[in-house]
């Protein structure tokens, strides 16, 4: 019994674990797609950038225009991440916490910026904002610019980086479940107490995580 025991288990090692060549052709595959998708292009772009110097680079980033592109950046970034943080959380909750009629739609709607090119988007905005759209002639009658302006920029940031932070959370909270938050109800916890000292530590590195992918799309 024991001696057949060390053999049935060399046995499944051998059938479950592929030949080296397999492992270094894979790794070799891996690398290289990197190295010619990813490493090359960043290199080509710092290359570029960089070819006359510290001194052009300094130059260029003092010009107006470039602090204007820079400021309009942050700008849209700190009104994006926010508004998407408070409706990532939420969103997550609601569906990796409860059942509701309507939840299938609006886990579609969380995933409908992945699959909806940034081109569109824009081009919905401008049907609904531009001066032939739904809103069109009453924004203008009352001197307000969404598109071509800052707000319509806003607007199409929140648009492209809606999914990351809710994305991130509702895998998280749907496996860890909801015991230890009832647990904490029982206790006497009010629903806010729950959520920061129960929730909110346990999802805190998802959301961090979620922020920066936020962040990083509406920089980008």
């Amino acid at each position: 019994m024991s001696a057949s025991t060390p053999k049935k288990t060399a046995q499944a090692r051998a059938g479950t674990t592929e030949a080296p060549w397999v492992r270094y052709t894979l790794i070799t595959i891996a690398l290289v797609f990197v190295l010619l998708f990813l490493v090359l292009p960043l290199a080509a772009v710092f290359t570029e950038a960089l070819r006359k110097g510290f001194d052009a680079y300094w130059a260029a980033l003092k010009e107006p225009d470039a602090w204007s592109a820079i400021e309009l950046t942050l700008i849209a970034a700190a009104i994006a991440v926010p508004l998407n943080l408070v409706f990532g959380v939420s969103a997550a909750w609601a569906i990796a916490k409860y059942e509701f009629r309507g939840k299938s739609f609006l886990t579609t709607l969380v995933d409908l910026p992945f699959s909806v090119s940034p081109v569109v988007a824009g081009l919905m905005y401008v049907l609904v904002f531009g001066a032939q759209g739904w809103f069109g002639p009453w924004l203008m009658a009352h001197d307000i610019k969404i598109i071509f302006a800052v707000p319509g920029i806003v607007l199409a940031t929140v648009f492209v980086t809606f999914p990351f932070i809710a994305r991130e959370l509702i895998p998280l909270m749907q496996a860890q479940g909801n015991d230890e938050e009832q647990a904490a109800i029982v206790l006497g916890a009010t629903g806010w107490q729950t959520f920061w000292h129960v929730t909110l530590p346990n999802i805190k590195w998802g959301l961090i995580y979620g922020v920066i992918l936020c962040n990083a799309r509406a920089m980008g």
